[in-house]
Order: C-alpha cells, then sequence, then structure tokens
C-alpha cells in the first residue's frame, strides 16, 4: 500500500486535536476489515485525515508512527499511532473523490462506514493534485 485513509468524526474526534498532541493513538476501530488494514499499515506510511458528517472532506496528512499495536481497550483489536504533518492547502470533497475515474474502485468509497482505507500510489498523487499540494509525499 501506499497511502491511507483514516476517516474521523469531526465532533469526537478532530484532526485538529491530532495536530494539538503532535502524535496521538488512534484506537477503538473495530471491523474485521480496519482490523485487516491496521495489519498492513507501516511506519512512514502517508494519511489522508478525512473529517465525516458534517464536513465529509479529506482535510489533512498525516504519518504512521510505526506499525498497528493491540487496542489497549481490547487487545483483539489493534491500534497506531499518527503523527500529525499539515492541514491540505485545498481539502478534498467527498463529492469530488467520487467524481474522479482514480478513485472509482477505492474501498473507503465502496464500503460504508470504513474507518481506515488503502490507497494506490496513483490515488496518493491524485488526492495531492487536488489538494494542490506540493508533491514531496513519499510512496513505497
Amino acid at each position: 500500500m501506499s497511502g491511507w485513509i483514516f476517516s474521523t468524526e469531526p465532533d469526537v474526534f478532530p484532526w485538529s486535536k491530532v495536530e494539538a498532541l503532535g502524535r496521538a493513538r488512534w484506537d477503538g476501530i473495530r471491523g474485521p476489515l480496519a482490523r485487516k488494514n491496521l495489519r498492513s499499515l507501516r511506519t512512514g506510511d502517508v494519511i489522508f485525515g478525512y473529517h465525516s458528517s458534517p464536513e465529509k472532506r479529506v482535510v489533512c496528512l498525516a504519518r504512521a508512527a510505526g506499525e498497528a499495536c493491540p487496542d489497549p481497550a481490547d487487545p483483539a483489536w489493534l491500534a497506531v499511532d499518527v503523527v500529525f504533518d499539515r492541514w491540505l492547502e485545498h481539502p478534498v470533497t467527498l463529492a469530488a473523490l467520487r467524481a474522479e475515474k482514480a478513485f472509482s474502485m477505492m474501498p473507503f468509497l465502496r464500503i460504508p462506514r470504513l474507518s481506515i482505507a488503502p490507497l494506490k500510489a496513483a490515488q496518493v498523487r491524485k488526492m495531492l493534485s487536488l489538494s494542490q499540494e506540493i508533491p514531496h509525499v513519499k510512496c513505497r
């Protein structure tokens, strides 16, 4: 995987809180596919932060500070530490994602309520282009 979308409800855990903390534990994630995705996450992976309702837009860039570990609240599930990088110059709306052919098969758009979803390298580049970010983010 080359990147990820991490979705959160802005009234519960906004990305501004991750920015204020600098580094935050991403826990409480439930669901077999989310757990599988967390297992695939690697240190340094690019994370696009998404705010769900009512905003419905990708708002920031972050990084995986490490690989997934057992969730302290329930070791059957996983958690990961994330490090805030920066706000996107132009947030990318859900409507813009749906309008782009590059994202048509993206699990984030196909599977409702998926909180952690992979992005391919081309999708990372497209997301950066849509947000008008300088494409210095390295994709693996």
